[in-house]
């Protein structure tokens, strides 16, 4: 048994909640309708520009190899709709709830005056702990990375050695699988969350690999990842894909010293 050779993992695109919860964010709470609120999570769609972003990056994906061994989508409708939109040559889609987005609970798509009046202290936590925090009745990227992400890892080994695999999810699931595959500390995580250059936007695809990208020698672990995502070009009025540089992770071990490190770079608290 053993890991796929690639992994791809893909946000879906562009959904109507993501256009809710951006206005807000700016202030515009006018989408935040009787009708809208009450809308379970999964039943959002994608909107024009989310299908525009998963063809984009289902073109960049051909590129790239025209066959997967596995096809898995979240059973979600935007994830459904962007794999299909996608429209990857003779795709056989496994639909799997382990790969769902965070569960928000009672918080999700409400307003932050709402959040924050009816949980104060749990709007507290938000800021301070976003590794760790949960919300009311839902679930921590935490939770995520060692429940379900455990989960997904463990069936990959079993059922995909040396595979080509390719996976379609929501952000939060993917910066929970970044946590767990690259085996990040807390505080590495924390400093990619609070970066713009780390965030996972609409249909950002992540690619794993075994293989190195300048030998072609493959390694026992994934240890390997290149960033490819969909940018609007205004000149051109166009979607084009942008891809990151490859980039080797390894595992982390730490020395007794390093541990000393770490703990002395955090004041007291009393």
């Amino acid at each position: 048994m053993g890991m796929p050779m690639d992994l791809y993992v893909i946000r879906h695109g562009e959904s109507e909640a993501n256009v809710i919860v951006k206005a807000g964010e700016h202030g515009d709470n006018s989408l935040y309708k009787q009708d809208n609120v009450t809308v379970p999570d999964r039943s959002w769609r994608l909107t024009a520009t989310g299908r525009k972003q998963a063809y984009c990056i289902g073109r960049w994906l051909v590129e790239q190899q025209q066959l997967f061994d596995r096809y898995l989508v979240s059973p979600y409708v935007r994830t459904r709709e962007t794999a299909a939109t996608m429209a990857l040559p003779k795709a056989k889609w496994e639909e799997t709830r382990v790969l769902r987005e965070r569960s928000w609970g009672e918080i999700s798509t409400v307003t932050q005056d709402v959040f924050r009046n009816n949980y104060e202290r749990n709007w507290l936590f938000k800021k301070t702990d976003p590794l760790y925090w949960r919300p009311p009745a839902g679930e921590s990227i935490a939770d995520v990375s060692e429940n379900r992400v455990h989960n997904l890892l463990t069936s990959l080994n079993r059922k995909a050695e040396a595979q080509s695999v390719i996976a379609v999810t929501h952000g939060d699931f993917m910066l929970s699988l970044m946590l767990t595959l690259e085996d990040l500390s807390d505080e590495e995580f924390l400093r990619r969350a609070d970066s713009d250059s780390w965030k996972i936007t609409n249909c950002t695809c992540l690619h794993y690999s075994r293989r190195d990208p300048n030998t072609g020698r493959t390694d026992e672990r994934i240890r390997y990842e290149q960033t490819a995502r969909p940018v609007y070009d205004n000149d051109t009025g166009r979607w084009t894909v942008k891809v990151d540089p490859w980039r080797e992770f390894q595992r982390p071990l730490l020395s007794n010293g390093d541990l000393v490190d770490v703990v002395q770079s955090v004041s007291p608290h009393l």
